[in-house]
């Protein structure tokens, strides 16, 4: 699945980042309508140093995606689907549909080349109010509970170092010990950028030490005749829809994060032919090894340990290398957890900060530190909501919960493809997707958007519709001003006033 990169003449009517201008066409500084943007602040994404190459994006992905996921929910999938080789098909088609939802994002990404992802394109395409929807829920409400998942993930692995079975350890501990993390991680985030990009790379590179270690053990563990497990193959599948579904919505989870290089388009050098390229080898790479290592958990593990406990690695490491094994399985889960969690804590903090650029949140989110140059007032506040959801919230919850939340304005995106190309037919696209692609992964959103309506928790998900549909009125109360009420107008500034002097900020 090669892109196809197009090399785009512009013409002399238009601007060097492929918007059209003059003769009552679109600049940059204009909506995709056609007309001036006037409630747009000055851009600061603009401004941002173009330092992501072909290699680090890559690597940005790669490290983003692979955090907990492959590590965690491997059981879960395979306790829902009751065999095997369900379990390595349902993982296999969940990389085939990340990387058709990334193809998506690819002709999106090229043709609005700037930071913010979904948000971004909602609000080009759309307008402010769908905008406003997504960023409220996915990101300004929703926006820790990925990092609650991987701080709860991290905790998982840490306590099986000491612990047999780590749910035996005092609740109490186990939060302090996710708080901690989560403090040391912000405070590097908000104060040591550059320390983070170095740590982040160590910790990509530990990703990909734990799962070759698992790959060549379960094949080493295959090659000397240990074929029971993995023979059982589909026999017992289980059929239940509803369970199916579970699965799905376990699946896409560990794939999510696939979007996230759209959320820096920005920062990258030459983003027209580079983020295809980035996205394709991303999920090439992460989908490879997802496969290998859950066909190496199958040929190791029995079908009954797979369906029980969370510490599928350490399991694995126990068998294959012994208590060493273990030890460096779950010491490397907890490591490359870590640089996932520093990862999805600058990734989501430049969403809150992008959906302030856009005229959507609170001016005081779109403060940078001069000191640091980092989003003091996003990083703070997206740390609040992931403690929130840390210390509320079940695993299996906040996984489903995810996947469920996101998937409504990956599908508005989809749609936004087709609506573009019926609008606006003549503005460059240097990468062109496919239309059978936004229709597949427009049906697959709609699809993981019901499911959970088709299980015991549909009442949960419903409550997470009516707070999507209080955005509504929320934006004409607050971005519109329907009632002509000045609290809130006052408020901002006071607050906007009050971080800049407070952290520095401007």
């Amino acid at each position: 699945m090669t892109p196809k990169l197009e090399e785009v003449e512009v013409p002399a009517h238009q601007n060097g980042d492929g918007y059209p201008n003059g003769d009552g066409a679109v600049s940059k500084e204009a909506d995709l309508e056609g007309e001036p943007n006037k409630d747009q602040p000055t851009d600061a994404r603009d401004k941002m140093k173009k330092n992501i190459t072909v290699f680090r994006g890559i690597a940005f992905v790669v490290g983003t995606v692979m955090g907990t996921g492959i590590f965690i929910t491997p059981n879960s999938i395979t306790e829902k689907v009751k065999a095997p080789g369900t379990s390595i098909m349902i993982w296999l088609a969940g990389g085939i549909m990340a990387a058709i939802g990334g193809l998506v994002f690819c002709e999106l990404g090229t043709m609005i080349p700037i930071s913010g992802a979904e948000v971004a394109y909602i609000r080009k395409i759309y307008g402010k109010q769908p905008a406003f929807v997504s960023v409220w829920l996915t990101h300004f409400l929703l926006g820790g509970l990925r990092l609650a998942i991987c701080v709860l993930g991290f905790a998982e692995y840490f306590w099986s170092l000491f612990y047999d079975d780590p749910s035996e350890v005092n609740w109490w501990l186990n939060k302090g010990v996710t708080l901690a993390i989560t403090f040391i991680i912000v405070t590097l985030v908000s104060c040591k950028p550059t320390l983070i990009l170095k740590s982040i790379v160590v910790f990509t590179i530990a990703k990909f030490l734990a799962t070759l270690v698992i790959i060549g053990a379960g094949f080493y563990y295959l090659a000397k005749g240990h074929t029971e497990n993995i023979a059982v193959g589909f026999t017992g599948t289980n059929h239940n829809v509803k369970e199916w579904g579970d699965a799905w919505n376990g699946v896409i989870w560990s794939y999510m994060g696939w979007e996230e290089i759209c959320c820096v388009a920005s920062e990258i050098k030459n983003p027209q032919r580079n983020i295809p390229i980035i996205v394709i080898a991303s999920i090439s790479i992460i989908t490879g090894l997802y496969i290998l290592t859950v066909i190496s958990f199958h040929i190791v593990l029995p079908l009954e340990d797979m369906m029980s406990g969370a510490a599928v690695a350490s399991k694995f490491g126990m068998l294959t290398m012994g208590e060493p094994g273990k030890f460096f399985l779950a010491l490397t889960v907890v490591v490359s957890t870590l640089g996932t969690l520093q990862c999805s804590f600058v990734v989501n903090s430049r969403y809150i900060h992008s959906g302030a650029a856009e005229g959507l949140l609170p001016s005081c989110f779109a403060l940078v530190s001069k000191r640091y140059r980092t989003p003091l007032v996003s990083i703070f506040y997206i740390t609040i909501i992931t403690i929130i959801f840390t210390l509320v919230g079940g695993l299996d919850e906040l996984i489903s919960s995810a996947s469920f939340t996101r998937f409504p304005f990956f599908v508005i995106c989809g749609v936004g493809v087709f609506v573009m190309r019926k609008t606006h037919p003549y503005l460059p696209r240097p990468y062109r997707v496919p239309l059978v692609f936004p229709i597949l992964f427009v049906s697959f959103g709609v699809f993981v958007f019901i499911t959970p309506f088709l299980t015991e928790t549909w009442k949960v998900s419903l409550i997470w519709v009516l707070v999507l549909l209080l955005g509504v009125p929320l934006y004409y109360l607050l971005l519109e001003n329907y009632f002509k009420f000045k609290l809130p107008a006052k408020l901002d500034k006071s607050a906007t006033e009050l971080f800049k002097r407070l952290l520095n900020s401007e």
